[in-house]
């Protein structure tokens, strides 16, 4: 691995990020990314449980959200996030069809509500401020999604892009 950043080898992280590491390895997920987040350990626990409460169900399906992660990854070519589905993917039935089709988008895959959420997802990673401002996509935004759930949507999106573009800035990839 060539990371841009120092990453602590795995049997001297300490306290909550060693529990986590622990953990995602008996899971079989990677714990790269828990390595780099070891510099600032101290923020780990309550980054986690923000995390961990976003991605899980919540007044949108994890489902959705996971797709929406994915297809951000896509957008941020972050190879860390392609590199392998996730439990929680796997968990709420997303397929490597479905990741393979993220861009072409076959009839019957995807359902609506996923579908408006791709089109949020793209728009924000392009450009947020003309986001805000394309009438026709927040139409479409009030279609699918209640004021809640769409604050929900946007912040993980929000929080998609922003941890994918710092992975791909450090250059961290998934250990062999």
């Amino acid at each position: 691995m060539n990371a841009r950043i120092e990453l602590s080898p795995l049997d001297e992280l300490t306290g909550e990020i060693a529990h986590l590491a622990k953990s995602w390895k008996a899971m079989g997920s990677d714990t790269t990314f828990l390595r780099m987040l070891n510099h600032r350990a101290d923020l780990v626990p309550a980054f986690f449980d923000f995390y961990i409460r976003l991605r899980g169900a919540g007044l949108l399906p994890a489902k959705l959200k996971e797709l929406v992660r994915l297809r951000i990854a896509r957008l941020n070519t972050c190879r860390y996030c392609l590199g392998s589905l996730s439990p929680l993917a796997e968990k709420e039935g997303v397929t490597d069809r479905h990741i393979a089709e993220l861009e072409h988008r076959p009839a019957g895959l995807f359902t609506e509500q996923e579908l408006a959420a791709f089109d949020l997802a793209e728009a924000l990673w392009t450009n947020a401020s003309a986001a805000g401002q394309d009438v026709s996509l927040r139409d479409c935004m009030r279609q699918h999604f209640t004021d809640a759930q769409l604050l929900e949507l946007v912040w993980a999106i929000a929080m998609f892009i922003g941890l994918g573009r710092m992975i791909v800035f450090f250059g961290i990839e998934r250990e062999e």
